[in-house]
């Protein structure tokens, strides 16, 4: 076919678009059904009809309608026959009017291949004046009419749906007509309920979610709770910021349409509550700083001056407050032995406190490796899971000193076994030549134990770890055992033994009310704690008439030391009692504190001798006649007052306010400051006659005569001069003198000068008293307390019975009016010191109530 390649070009153009026109007209039925019927549904849908129906009804609804659409295709796709090549031409022909069929015979070849050049001739005459080829369109509208009519009306429909309501309206109805399970934005959203429980150690009321989009404020380990009804299924939480905002979620179905949703918030970050296709609520929760706990060591690791414990000073704190604590020992790996693990001890804080400075004390003396250098680590776990570890700090191992060679000897055995340095037989075979020593297992107890011993490892087939574990546990209490009994007899050695494990009941027993906290101490662990306290106090007395018996067996002629028992048993009553108090109220850690003391007290007990107690019988005797000499001087020194005032009115003058050394008004009390005005009722002190100058000076002379005799008992008691009582005296005679030689305002300068020897001499004998009893601090610290804060005794505090006014005046007494008449001076500065405290608001409301009445008199 001898045609120009443009006339190619608009054939194969034209025949391809006429063949596309007739696919369209055969298929543009099955479209019109299929967009129809679909159509139709999605008006539905926009007018909420599909909606209503349940889920699976909604979905086996989509199912039937989706087989049927794509049911309906195959079987039309089926029927459809395809236009051929030669009908494609003849419609090409009609549309463009073309006669002789000029497109059919392009594609026509000639009978015979002679004429070949006559048949170009005859395609070139045909295209001489080929016109431009038209296709047109498909056929679609009046062939289908119907079809279209529907189409069209559904359409309209449609999009009239579509329009009136807002576009994000519109999509989610059609969404949720197609996708069963979802809804649409006008449904109503299912109510919600959410609030959140702080974690206990915030202390905060729990905090309540009043809509669906909220910033809160929380702290870290809250608990949310989300409370949902009217909700067809179950809720999602999402977290846009792809951070874990809700940590240990739980979601459950509490009925038909209710669902309950807890979780622990972790992060800060946004939470969202989804259902059926939609955002139920959405919540930003702001949490602080949460900084992990800051660990500091307050002191180098060391032993106990009192004992053999180490002791472990730290300071641990977190804002929100501390779980539980950890304390690692191990020992370093070196050439001589591998890495040993000591001590791992976990302290559980059942009260979550947020600063602990707190020293631990470990018996680690029976380590076998003691004497070595280990190294502690102190971990710290606060309330939120964060844990912190200390820096390692190095120490060395206390190691115990006996001065039993059989002690020595044992504890040499027991740590060549425990080191791996001997076998089990042969520990056996060391154990059994301790019998040659002379006198080694004299008590017949302590014979029993070694026995033991030695009975239980050849009993042993294997030396296993546990078998290894127990013969060390029972080697050192022999040691101990042995020790005790070297150094006292038989019944001290057992009082003592006794104390060390009553100790360790009641150790035991706080630790664990500790790691419970006070809102979880039950009655029962309070009744055991007073159970072992009363066992510690049974074993306290129990040494000390142990103590006794030895010394009236050593010295006859003594008393029987029944005194210091009643002291002793006295003091640590208190102690116990305070003790179990402050548990009672919670105050852990004042009770560990006085655990400790109680501890340190005993520890040195042990180590105290019936000639230790003999000598603190009589340090008992001394202080009670040294009392008994000090109010005697205290008597003293009110008539050397009594003097002076008698000087000055001779005088006609005001008596002055009288001060101890260095010190100034407003350090007075205010019953000292009182004081300074001496009550006088008035009938009493118009009666009163002023004492002659005769009368005043044997006076005096009896007062010099009085505290020459003070002195010498009290030297007599103290071993040594009293301070400041020399000068008193020498202050005394120079009044004396003047008083003789009639001169009332010299000896009125001398006596103020006696006055405040005197007061200085009552101090020193205070303090002398003090210093001889830190001797026996070694042996008995509870009755050589410093102040009666410090003393646990009863024989420092005040009667519970005896009742007191706001300035410590007792009420039993016959409390006279103040007359401040004829001293105007000292009532002037004592009301301006009044009207200062006045002003004081840290006072308390009955002392200012008191101050004001007192005013009220100026």
């Amino acid at each position: 076919m001898n045609i120009s390649p443009d006339h190619k070009a608009q054939i194969k153009k034209a025949i391809f678009l006429t063949k596309t026109n007739t696919v369209i007209e055969k298929y543009w039925p099955i479209f019109l059904t299929f967009s129809s019927l679909w159509g139709i549904y999605l008006c539905l849908g926009l007018l909420g009809l599909p909606q209503l129906l349940p889920d699976f009804l909604r979905g086996f609804l989509l199912f039937i309608l989706g087989i049927s659409s794509i049911g309906a295709i195959i079987y039309q796709v089926k029927h459809i026959s395809l236009p051929s090549f030669k009908e494609i031409l003849q419609r090409l022909e009609q549309i463009n009017n073309l006669s002789h069929q000029p497109l059919q015979t392009l594609y026509d070849t000639p009978t015979q291949i002679d004429s070949k050049t006559v048949w170009n001739n005859h395609l070139q005459r045909i295209y001489k004046d080929f016109p431009s080829l038209k296709v047109g369109f498909p056929k679609i509208f009046k062939k289908y009419l119907c079809l279209n009519r529907v189409a069209i009306v559904t359409l309209c429909f449609f999009a009239a749906l579509f329009v009136s309501h807002h576009h994000y309206i519109s999509s989610s109805r059609l969404l949720s007509a197609l996708r069963p399970g979802y809804d649409d934005a006008t449904m109503a959203l299912p109510k919600i309920q959410a609030w959140i429980i702080p974690p206990t150690y915030s202390g905060a009321a729990p905090i309540y979610i009043k809509s669906r989009t909220e910033t809160i404020a929380t702290d870290p380990k809250g608990r949310l709770h989300i409370a949902l009804s009217d909700l067809k299924q179950a809720p999602e939480l999402i977290n846009p910021e792809q951070n874990t905002v809700l940590d240990q979620v739980s979601i459950q179905q509490l009925e038909n349409n209710q669902w309950q949703v807890e979780g622990t918030i972790q992060k800060s970050g946004i939470l969202q509550v989804n259902s059926r296709g939609r955002v139920i609520a959405a919540w930003t929760f702001n949490l602080p700083d949460n900084l992990p706990p800051k660990i500091t060591w307050t002191s180098p690791i060391q032993k106990s001056q009192y004992d053999w414990k180490t002791a472990f000073a730290f300071k641990v704190t977190q804002h929100y407050g501390i779980e539980s604590l950890q304390l690692t020992v191990n020992l370093p790996k070196d050439n001589n032995h591998p890495q040993e693990h000591i001590l791992s001890l976990t302290l559980p804080l059942g009260d979550h406190p947020k600063n602990i400075t707190q020293t631990l004390y470990q018996d680690l003396s029976s380590s076998i490796w003691a004497g070595n250098n280990a190294q502690a680590t102190l971990s710290a776990t606060d309330v939120t899971g964060q844990t912190a570890n200390s820096k390692i700090i190095d120490f060395t191992l206390p190691k115990r000193i006996f001065s039993s060679p059989i002690a020595q000897k044992l504890n040499q055995i027991r740590q060549a076994y425990g080191t791996d340095q001997i076998s089990k037989n042969d520990t056996i075979t060391a154990l059994i030549e301790l019998q040659k020593i002379p006198n080694a297992f004299s008590d017949y107890d302590l014979f029993l134990n070694y026995v033991g011993i030695i009975y239980y490892l050849e009993n042993a087939h294997t030396n296993t770890a546990q078998v290894k574990a127990q013969t060390l546990s029972r080697l050192w209490d022999l040691i101990l055992d042995t020790e005790e009994r070297k150094n006292s007899n038989s019944d001290i050695a057992k009082a003592n033994i006794e104390i060390r494990a009553a100790q360790a009941s009641v150790q035991e027993q706080l630790d664990k009310m500790q790691r419970l906290g006070k809102d979880k101490i039950t009655n029962q662990d309070r009744q055991e704690l007073n159970r072992r306290l009363e066992r510690l106090q049974n074993a306290v007395a129990q040494k000390m008439m142990a103590m006794a018996k030895q010394n009236a067996k050593d010295q006859p002629q003594d008393s029987d030391g029944k005194e210091v028992q009643f002291t002793s048993t006295r003091s640590f009553q208190d102690m116990f009692k305070g003790m179990s108090k402050n548990m009672e109220n919670g105050d852990m850690d004042k009770a560990m504190q006085q655990l400790e003391y109680t501890n340190q007290v005993l520890s040195t007990m042990r180590n105290a001798t019936a000639e230790d107690l003999k000598k603190l019988e009589d340090h008992v005797k001394s202080q009670k006649e040294m009392e008994k000499l000090t109010k005697e001087l205290e008597l003293l020194t009110k008539k050397q007052q009594d003097l002076l005032n008698q000087t000055y009115a001779r005088l006609n003058k005001s008596v002055p306010i009288l001060l101890r050394p260095n010190q100034e008004l407003n350090q007075l009390s205010t019953p000292e400051l009182l004081k300074q005005i001496t009550p006088q009722k008035t009938e009493e002190k118009a009666k009163k006659s002023i004492p002659s100058l005769e009368q005043s000076t044997q006076e005096q002379q009896d007062l010099i005569d009085s505290l020459k005799k003070l002195q010498a008992q009290m030297q007599a008691i103290t071993k040594q001069p009293i301070k400041n009582l020399d000068d008193a005296q020498k202050d005394m005679n120079t009044a004396h003198q003047y008083l003789q030689n009639k001169d009332d305002l010299k000896a009125s300068e001398a006596q103020q000068k006696a006055l405040v020897d005197l007061q200085k001499g009552k101090q020193s004998a205070k303090q002398t008293m003090q210093q001889q009893a830190q001797r026996f601090s070694n042996f008995f610290p509870v009755f050589t307390a410093s102040n009666p804060k410090e003393d646990p005794s009863s024989a420092n505090k005040a009667s519970p019975d005896k009742k007191y006014d706001p300035l410590g005046r007792s009420q039993d007494q016959d409390n006279n009016p103040i007359d401040l008449s004829g001293n105007a001076s000292n009532a002037r500065q004592i009301e301006e010191e009044l009207r200062k405290r006045a002003d004081d608001p840290n006072r308390s409301n009955k002392d200012l109530d008191y101050i004001y009445r007192l005013l009220n008199m100026f």
